[in-house]
């Protein structure tokens, strides 16, 4: 099977990533109420085309991550004082969503490696490090309205959506129907058969319980406006279901930092 240079540096790297490994977190009034406008306005001003799936309730402005670094100084400037040095090159998209996100690693995708000459370039020489989900609008606002679960299993390579059944909505993601590459965050491996008895219906309607199988729950955060959440990279993760509320919508931004070698 052909493995792209990215996949090679995982593997040839898979010490340095596992040695970054840390337990998800919750970043307090990272962006103050302006900022926050700021970012909400961009993504419809500098939108280069609008993405949308008919099996799913997601809208994506498609803006280039890379030039929100560029254009927008304070963006830059937080995030160099927050994690200090990392790649140039970043992954990730705003969303416009009601829908709750199955399991899932949000990176590279193989086709960003592989068909895109100018993109190879960009990614050759990185390996994943860290992610971070930003909130900027949810239509409720009460504590713990809305929570991401992060996963005890990492996994090392391009992105991918688990799904055993097959029946996840229309995506750029490898679709893994076998859960094979998870790792702990000491890097050691783990059985994607195995059953923690983490799922239950409230929380993961969205999530059959034969998908879910091979997961178990590490840290739970909430999301927050002003907040952000920091994780690694490589960290399978789901949204979770409030079952106090049955119509709401959230925007935000998910980024993705590389390390470069």
């Amino acid at each position: 099977m052909y493995k792209t240079k990215y996949q090679e540096n995982c593997e040839q790297y898979h010490k340095d990533i596992v040695d970054r490994f840390e337990v998800a977190k919750t970043v307090d009034k990272f962006w103050t109420k302006d900022e926050i406008q700021t970012l909400l306005e961009y993504q419809f001003q500098n939108a280069k085309r609008v993405k949308a799936s008919a099996t799913g309730s997601n809208i994506q402005p498609v803006v280039a991550i890379n030039d929100l670094f560029e254009n927008v100084e304070f963006v830059e400037k937080k995030f160099k004082e927050l994690l200090g040095d990392y790649a140039e090159e970043h992954t990730g998209n705003f969303y416009i969503t009601t829908q709750p996100h199955d399991c899932h690693v949000d990176l590279l995708t193989e086709q960003e490696c592989i068909h895109d000459e100018s993109r190879y370039n960009m990614y050759k020489n990185l390996v994943p490090w860290k992610s971070v989900v930003m909130p900027l609008f949810i239509t409720h606002h009460p504590d713990e309205f809305t929570s991401t679960a992060f996963m005890k299993q990492r996994r090392l390579g391009h992105s991918v959506t688990f799904d055993r059944l097959g029946d996840s909505a229309e995506s750029d993601y490898k679709l893994a129907k076998t859960y094979d590459g998870l790792v702990d965050i000491l890097g050691e491996p783990l059985d994607g058969e195995h059953d923690y008895n983490d799922w239950n219906n409230d929380s993961f309607p969205h999530i059959d319980k034969e998908n879910f199988r091979g997961f178990g729950i590490e840290t739970i955060l909430h999301h927050k406006v002003g907040d952000i959440m920091l994780f690694d990279a490589c960290q399978v993760h789901a949204s979770m279901n409030n079952p106090k509320f049955t119509n709401w919508l959230k925007n935000g931004i998910n980024i993705q930092f590389y390390k470069e070698v």
